[in-house]
């Protein structure tokens, strides 16, 4: 095989099958985003401040071990490295699951400890798996159309879990609570982790046999990898893929923060917890019509194009509540609903941009580096979780919030309302600026993949 010919079509297991790994990595990062601060500091017993450092903390690491976990699968020569590290951090991933929503009777700062060891385990066996797996995506096939389809097919599933996760946790957590609401997680955890484990392993099986090799030549003779630093230089050199990397801090910075605040939103602003179970319905049915439309708008208006059209539409419905100040659990869900079409648009470009870096890397230093450049996206997806749920938990602590009131004061309640919309619009605006620079770079990306070619053909 050539290093010239990866524009090849997927089969339709490749097309459904690679998904199945994204939606592993999604089932414990929205259980993370959306419930872990609400059990460190309801359940587990710690607080709101204590809470946030240990997940910044975690997530500090993680963003440095990130590109550690790229160089070293990057300059592994094991045939289908990508399945075999995913299939190795499979277990670590789910015991540490298991571990980090378990709440074990200890003095309170045993509690701190267990809450970070758990959290710090589950964060480096996972960063394993997903570096794994975003570096296999722009291995499967170079072509855009390819790339699209499997991009249509990995966002139906995210749409649909994004929905159901939580939808179903915390009914789920009442339903298990036969024995003490803190021993439910746990139970959760488990159930979570078994899913998660089937999943990701016929994930990998589904995509056996397209694992690229970037650094074959003609002849079956391998050229060389670029060394650590010459990778780590080429993502600090490679602009659209920084720009990438900031774009998806601010949209998980501020997609934590309001996942995090959303059961207290709908607690105590709302008075119904069961208000985001509400509203997931019908935001599935309405983030699935972009969706199914990914292609179209992927040929008509580009990666960076149709994600600008998601900001726009994401940033005039939370104007919307900001304006009307969200007076009812049915305003809610209207307002939910609409909203959802503009961060499902958002996310789908994201993977589709981080791989035009990786062409772009090419042009610009000779290597692809796979790795470690589809490394910007879990970097900045860790930085963006790191900051978010952190400041959510200082936030918590700084307005005087007590877990164990039935009702909030005013400041309480007024923090929650911005931290899930006001905050929310500030970001949107932020990233469509992001996108107007990446969509710039994108225009250029057929010019400079002539330039490849010619090099190759060259040599």
């Amino acid at each position: 095989m050539s290093t010239n010919n990866n524009d090849r079509k997927l089969p339709m297991r490749v097309l459904m099958g690679y998904p199945l790994l994204n939606v592993s990595a999604t089932l414990q990062m929205l259980l993370q985003m959306y419930f872990l601060l609400m059990f460190f500091t309801n359940f587990l017993g710690i607080s709101g401040t204590a809470a946030g450092l240990i997940i910044m903390i975690a997530r500090i690491w993680d963003f440095i071990n990130d590109p550690m976990v790229g160089i070293i699968v990057e300059k592994s020569r094991r045939p289908n490295k990508c399945i075999f590290f995913m299939r190795c951090a499979l277990i670590p991933v789910g015991i540490f699951m298991v571990l980090c929503y378990s709440a074990p009777d200890l003095s309170y700062t045993m509690k701190v400890v267990w809450a970070a060891v758990s959290f710090i385990g589950l964060g480096m066996s996972q960063t394993v798996f997903s570096i794994s797996k975003d570096s296999l995506r722009p291995k499967l096939t170079s072509n855009g159309a390819e790339r699209a389809k499997l991009n249509v097919y990995d966002n139906v599933y995210n749409t649909i879990l994004n929905a159901v996760v939580p939808a179903v946790t915390m009914p789920l957590v009442g339903w298990l609570a036969g024995y003490g609401e803190a021993t439910a997680f746990a139970k959760l955890a488990a159930i979570y982790a078994v899913v998660y484990a089937i999943i990701g392993y016929v994930g990998t099986c589904t995509v056996k046999g397209y694992e690229y090799e970037d650094y074959e030549e003609e002849g079956n003779v391998k050229s060389a990898a670029p060394s650590a630093g010459q990778m780590i230089k080429a993502l600090a050199e490679n602009r659209p893929a920084l720009a990438v990397l900031t774009m998806q801090v601010v949209k998980m910075l501020i997609s934590s923060i309001g996942g995090a605040v959303m059961v207290y939103y709908c607690t105590y602003n709302l008075g119904d917890v069961n208000a985001m179970s509400y509203a997931s319905v019908p935001s599935t049915i309405v983030g699935l019509v972009p969706v199914l439309l990914l292609v179209p708008l992927y040929k008509r208006f580009g990666n960076a194009g149709t994600g600008l059209i998601g900001c726009t539409l994401a940033a005039l419905s939370l104007l919307a509540a900001v304006i009307t100040g969200v007076p009812s659990v049915t305003f809610y869900i209207v307002i939910t609903t609409v909203q959802s079409l503009g961060p499902v648009m958002v996310s789908a470009v994201v993977p589709q941009c981080i791989m035009d870096c990786v062409d772009y890397g090419e042009w610009k230093t000779g290597h692809k580096n796979t790795s470690v450049i589809m490394s910007a996206y879990g970097i900045g997806t860790k930085i963006g979780l790191a900051f978010g749920t952190t400041v959510a938990g200082f936030v918590l602590d700084a307005v005087g919030f007590d877990p164990t009131a039935a009702t909030q004061p005013a400041n309480v309640l007024s923090a929650f309302f911005h931290l899930q919309f006001t905050a929310q619009l500030a970001v949107y605006v932020v990233m469509g600026l992001l996108l107007l620079y990446i969509y710039k770079i994108e225009k250029k990306l057929p010019e400079l993949k002539k330039e490849i070619e010619a090099r190759k053909a060259a040599q």
